[in-house]
């Protein structure tokens, strides 16, 4: 697990780690990397490592845990409208910070993107509470639920090379959830 500090200097130390550890991926598989590659790669002492982690797994677990609290720390939904203001917030988000994500999906840990986004969507429940007509003990599958669409359809849009603005990811997520409804309504 990761451990770090509030404090200035250990962030810049772990996003000088997380950039090491990009260089280091050009260069060998991720599974190949070692504490000592990343130390040279990044500048920073293998003391300074392992207060902040304690394997190389767990660099790429807090920066995608720190994307996901920001994206979903930072939603102000007066500024948007709905669960679909929401997810365009959400996928806008994403256009600019996807590295990590594609470097999780490249070396097939998508468990890390599942977990943490699992974690920080529990902000938005504790921000703006449940929905009423949800009972309690049902919580955590509405979470997991929305974990899933919303890592599928970024992840689908990753693999396909990011060619859809959020707008445009919009109008399909739109067109989906229309299509379910009608054809819920014919059943």
């Amino acid at each position: 697990m990761y451990h770090i500090s509030k404090d200035k200097r250990a962030v810049q130390s772990s996003e000088l780690i997380y950039r090491g550890l990009l260089e280091c991926i050009k260069k060998k598989p991720f599974d190949q990397i070692t504490i000592s590659d990343l130390q040279k790669t990044s500048g920073v002492a293998r003391t300074t490592f392992y207060r902040a982690f304690d394997n190389i797994s767990d660099v790429l677990y807090w920066k995608c845990d720190t994307c996901f609290y920001e994206v979903l720390g930072n939603y102000r939904p007066n500024l948007f409208q709905g669960e679909l203001g929401l997810a365009k917030h959400y996928f806008s988000y994403w256009v600019e910070h996807s590295d990590i994500l594609e470097l999780l999906i490249r070396i097939n840990r998508q468990d890390i993107i599942y977990a943490c986004h699992m974690k920080n969507a529990k902000i938005l429940q504790e921000r703006f509470g449940r929905l009423p007509e949800l009972p309690a003990k049902n919580g955590n599958y509405f979470i997991a639920i929305r974990t899933g669409f919303t890592i599928s359809v970024l992840t689908e849009w990753l693999k396909g090379g990011r060619k859809e603005s959020p707008e445009e990811l919009m109008k399909i997520i739109e067109e989906q959830i229309a299509l379910l409804v009608r054809s819920n309504v014919k059943n």
